[in-house]
């Protein structure tokens, strides 16, 4: 008895089922319209989506913008040419101002977008302000410019609007560019002397090869002193050396070249470069250093802008340029994704790392103040990145004295021996 009634309401809901897709049928059609065909425009075209999951210490997920480096042709998309790291550094600056004064964002880029000091810059600007207008966050219009804007910036920027600190976040992203270019400008005062002294010592060299050796090989043939031995060698590496001093260039232009374009574009060709760049004399001790500073500033203001350990030890690790330190990184990100912490991988790799980092970022680790300890570790690597490059020059001094002493020797041997052997025979 209970069960004869509900067949007929089963079909009459079946009838109505049926009855319905004609309509559907319908609608589909009036969606089914001629499509117009639309010119790009750089307002509509959406960001690039570069996200990949990383797990948050605690639980959860957290959503990280990466690059890839094999998409250079995307990096180059949206990128305007002519503008300097000091003129970014500029527009944010003036940006952070007009926002602290309470400017809408909106207005803000409209302004900066006219107030711009090259054409370029203008453009820039005036690109991220018809995006922001178009409806999308600023994260998204700066990672459209990935050739001015870091990974590690377009997160810090991500997450500062999404709590609200975006001001706060800025003028740290403004004093890492700051304290950036005044090291790179160190870097280059410091190097200026070195390089003059290896320029000098090239012109030197070219003027004995071109104007001097020809004179006494003159001499030599007009009194038939016979040209053997040293003196022999000596006319004829100078000879090529005053020839072919054009070869050298185009071969270090070359390896150079191949070097960037070709070599280091494989990843385990890179990993293998940038372990030996570590192991150079002199210059290898910079360069970790400079890693490390590198190393100690990203973690420390994505730390300090809320970014989660594993999403900062991603970002940090896709940030540095060596490959090397960059690996280590992203063991000690997979080690804590285990369940483990940070002293097993920093140990196993003390070729790289030194010593006393390990023990300052386990101290950090354990005392929950990883953020300080890391900014500690930049501030202190900072200063010594400076103090090398400043005696840099003094230590290839004693080498240029070595090499000029050399040089004088030498001459004086296959040069003026001959000549003090044709006055003993006159006598």
């Amino acid at each position: 008895m209970a069960t004869s009634p509900r067949k007929p309401a089963v079909k009459a809901k079946a009838k109505t089922k049926a009855k319905a897709k004609p309509k559907t049928k319908a609608k589909a059609k009036v969606n089914a319209a001629p499509k117009v065909s639309v010119k790009p425009s750089i307002q509509r075209v959406a960001a690039p989506k570069r996200t990949s999951k990383v797990s948050v210490i605690g639980g959860g997920d957290e959503d990280v913008i990466v690059r890839k480096e094999t998409s250079a042709a995307l990096a180059g998309a949206f990128t305007i040419g002519g503008v300097s790291k000091a003129d970014i550094a500029a527009f944010l600056r003036q940006l952070i101002m007009l926002l602290d004064a309470g400017t809408p964002m909106l207005k803000t880029l409209q302004t900066l977008s006219e107030r711009g000091k090259s054409p370029a810059l203008r453009a820039l600007v005036s690109d991220i302000t018809q995006y922001v207008e178009s409806g999308n966050p600023l994260w998204q219009a700066f990672d459209r410019h990935p050739r001015y804007f870091s990974t590690v910036e377009i997160n810090l920027i991500k997450a500062s609007e999404a709590s609200g600190t975006l001001s706060t976040v800025l003028n740290r992203i403004v004093k890492n560019r700051i304290a950036e270019q005044l090291n790179r400008k160190r870097v280059m005062s410091a190097m200026i002397y070195p390089v003059m002294l290896v320029l000098a010592c090239i012109g030197v060299l070219f003027i004995i090869a071109k104007i001097v050796v020809p004179q006494f090989e003159e001499i030599f043939r007009t009194a038939n002193i016979a040209i053997e031995g040293m003196t022999y060698w000596m006319i004829t590496l100078s000879q090529i050396f005053a020839d072919w001093i054009w070869l050298p260039v185009v071969v270090v232009i070359a390896l150079v070249l191949g070097y960037k374009k070709w070599y280091v574009k494989h990843p385990l060709r890179r990993l293998t470069a940038d372990r030996w760049q570590l192991k150079i004399p002199i210059i290898g001790p910079i360069l970790l250093k400079y890693s490390l500073v590198e190393f100690g500033q990203s973690l420390a203001m994505l730390l300090r802008s809320g970014i989660s350990m594993m999403a900062a030890l991603e970002l940090t690790g896709n940030a540095i340029n060596n490959r090397a330190v960059a690996q280590v990184i992203h063991s000690i990100r997979d080690s804590i994704e285990r369940g483990g912490g940070m002293e097993i991988p920093l140990r196993e790799a003390e070729n790289i790392i030194p010593a006393e980092v390990t023990d300052l970022l386990v101290t950090g680790e354990e005392s929950g103040r990883v953020d300080i300890v890391a900014d500690q570790v930049a501030e202190i690597y900072q200063e010594e990145v400076q103090i090398s490059v400043a005696g840099l020059g003094e230590a290839l001094i004693p080498v240029f004295v070595i090499f000029v002493g050399c040089v004088v020797i030498g001459l004086f041997v296959a040069l003026f021996l001959p000549m003090v052997g044709m006055i003993e025979q006159i006598s």
